[in-house]
C-alpha cells in the first residue's frame, strides 16, 4: 500500500470540496488503486494545522476546519506554511494541493518541489507569473509530462483540457489554433444577451445566480480568462507573459473605481454598444461570445467575437465552457472539450484526479 500525504492549501469552497472528496473516497482508493491517501496538513494564509509526527488529521478536525472557515473563524496555526513538507515523514509521497487564490502560495509551492514533493493547482496566479521570475521557471520546469506539478483545474475545473492538450502534443500532433469559451460567467451573460436581455440585466442576473465574483468587474475585466489563455500558451511551449495578450475588458474606465452597486446601476451605459454587437452577430447568423484565441501565428487574444452558430462554440448556451483544438490531425473537424467549467465539486475532482495521477507516478 502506497502512503500519500496531502497538504491542502486553501480550505474555502474548492479546498473544502477537496477535503470532502478525500474523506469520502479514500477507502475506495485503497481498494481499487492501492493508495492510502490522507490529509496530513491544512494550510491557510497565515500557516497550517498539522500534527507533529507527520501522520494525518482526523475527519473530525477536518470537518471543524471547514465549518470554522465557513463561519469566518481562523484556524490555529501550529506549523509555518513553508515548513509543512519537511515535517511530514511517514509517507511515500507528499503532494501540495493549492486551491487558494493569488500569488501568495508561490514560495511554498517552489519549496515543496525543491524537497521532492508534488504540486497540484487550481490556483492560476502562480502559473501566470512573469517568466523573468525564477519562481515561474521553477514551477513550469516541473509542469511537463512526467513532472511533479499538475494543473488541470486551472483552465477548465474538472474538464480534461490540459490533459487533452498534453496528449495531442505527446503523440506528435501540431496544434494550429485553440479557441475557447473559458468563462462560465461570460457564457451565462452572453447567452442572456443573445436571448434579448440588455447587457446590464444579464450581468445583474448572473451575479444573483452566483455565476460572477462578488464584484463582477473581476470577471468582466477578462483577467481570469487571460490567465487561462496564458497557461494554455505556455503549455504549448510559447514563452510569453500576460502583457503579451490582447485583452478586451468590458469594464468602462470611468466605472473602474466606483462601488459595486453604482457599477451595476451605471452598467446600462454599456447596453447600446453590446446590443449593437449582438444585432450585428444576429445578422450574419452568429452568436456573440467571449472567447480566448491562440492563433497559429502566435498571437493570443481575449475578447468578444462573432462565432457562426453552425459551429459547436457558436451554438453553446449557458455557463458551460468549451475548448476547440485545431491541429494537423484534427484540422477540418477540431477536437472539442466541453462541459461545466466552474463549481466546487468539479474543480475539486480535477484536483483529486491530478493528485491520484501524481501519486501513481511518484
Amino acid at each position: 500500500m502506497k502512503k500519500i500525504a496531502l497538504v491542502q492549501v486553501g480550505y474555502g469552497t474548492v479546498g473544502g470540496a477537496v477535503i470532502d472528496q478525500v474523506v469520502v473516497l479514500r477507502e475506495m482508493w485503497r481498494q481499487s488503486l492501492g493508495l492510502d491517501v490522507r490529509i496530513a496538513a491544512v494550510a491557510g494564509r497565515s500557516g497550517a494545522v498539522a500534527i507533529e509526527d507527520g501522520g494525518e488529521l482526523s475527519e473530525g478536525t477536518l470537518r471543524s476546519l471547514i465549518d470554522g472557515r465557513g463561519a469566518g473563524k481562523k484556524a490555529d496555526v501550529s506549523v509555518p506554511l513553508e515548513a509543512i513538507v519537511g515535517r511530514i515523514t511517514d509517507a511515500d509521497a507528499v503532494i501540495v494541493m493549492d486551491a487558494a487564490a493569488g500569488e501568495g502560495t508561490t514560495d511554498c509551492l517552489v519549496g515543496a518541489l525543491e524537497r521532492g514533493a508534488g504540486v497540484v493547482l487550481s490556483n492560476k496566479a502562480p502559473m501566470a507569473l512573469p517568466m523573468s521570475d525564477p519562481r515561474a521557471k521553477a514551477l513550469w520546469s516541473q509542469a511537463k509530462t512526467g513532472g511533479r506539478l499538475k494543473y488541470e483545474a486551472t483552465c477548465g475545473a474538472g474538464l480534461p483540457v490540459i490533459s487533452t492538450l498534453r496528449t495531442l502534443l505527446d503523440t506528435g500532433d501540431e496544434v494550429l489554433e485553440i479557441t475557447g469559451a473559458l468563462s462560465g460567467t461570460f457564457g451565462a451573460i452572453f447567452s442572456s444577451v443573445g436571448a434579448g436581455d440588455p447587457f446590464a440585466v444579464a450581468v445583474r442576473d448572473a451575479k444573483e445566480r452566483g455565476y460572477t465574483e462578488p464584484d463582477p468587474r473581476d470577471d468582466l475585466s477578462g483577467l481570469d480568462v487571460a490567465r487561462k489563455a496564458l497557461i494554455l500558451a505556455r503549455t504549448l511551449g510559447r514563452d510569453i507573459d500576460l502583457d503579451a495578450i490582447a485583452v478586451e475588458s468590458l469594464v468602462p474606465e470611468d466605472l473602474a473605481g466606483v462601488d459595486v452597486p453604482t457599477f451595476l446601476d451605471r452598467l446600462i451605459e454599456m447596453d447600446p454598444h453590446i446590443a449593437s454587437l449582438a444585432q450585428d452577430a444576429e445578422g450574419i447568423d452568429a452568436s456573440l461570445k467571449h472567447v480566448a484565441t491562440l492563433a497559429e501565428n502566435g498571437d493570443v487574444s481575449v475578447g468578444l467575437r462573432m462565432i457562426p452558430r453552425t459551429t459547436v462554440l457558436g451554438a453553446l448556451q449557458g455557463p458551460e465552457n468549451i475548448v476547440s483544438f485545431r491541429t494537423r490531425r484534427y484540422d477540418q473537424y477540431p477536437t472539442v472539450v466541453s462541459g461545466p467549467g466552474a463549481g466546487a465539486a468539479v474543480t475539486a475532482a480535477g484536483m483529486t484526479g491530478d493528485a491520484l495521477a501524481l501519486a501513481r507516478q511518484m
